[in-house]
């Protein structure tokens, strides 16, 4: 079952099985060199 989590404002779809990976994890998200982005998991 997928869950809804949200952080900073932004919702996220996690799945049951991979919730284990988001905790004490914070989601950045990066510009990249051609303009576009990219999320980023730090472990805190």
């Amino acid at each position: 079952m997928d869950e809804i989590t949200e952080q900073d404002g932004i919702e996220f779809l996690v799945h049951e099985r991979d919730k284990v990976y988001f905790d004490h994890v914070k989601i950045d998200y990066v510009k990249t060199l051609f303009g576009g982005g990219q999320f980023k998991l730090l472990r805190v």
